[in-house]
């Protein structure tokens, strides 16, 4: 169970952060006591279906999308790309030689 509560307290982190709310912002938008909110993000306090469903509203997002593990591994991936291009993009000639190299001997 409490593998369960830490992966939603992250997955309602990562909305939160998207969004650009702190704590206390989600918390006053969700109808929800701030420390109340602290504790369900880390976790460490169990979720009613009512107040997951008041923080899916606020977050302006469906509740199956907290839920849903499969989003974390296409934000993750989606911006590991995008890194990995800046990085590509930045580099010498010599760096990208380097940088094919070590890809190559882990991919392959």
């Amino acid at each position: 169970m409490d593998d369960i509560l830490l992966k939603l307290g992250k997955r309602i982190r990562e909305f939160r952060k998207e969004n650009g709310l702190s704590q206390s912002q989600l918390a006053e938008k969700a109808g929800l006591n701030d420390k109340y909110l602290g504790e369900v993000e880390r976790g460490s306090n169990n979720i009613s279906i009512k107040n997951l469903g008041q923080i899916a509203a606020a977050l302006e997002v469906e509740t199956f999308e907290l839920l849903d593990g499969s989003h974390e591994y296409e934000v993750d991936r989606k911006e590991l790309v995008q890194k990995l291009h800046k990085i590509i993009e930045s580099a010498s000639d010599e760096e990208l030689c380097a940088i094919y190299g070590f890809a190559s001997d882990i991919v392959n």
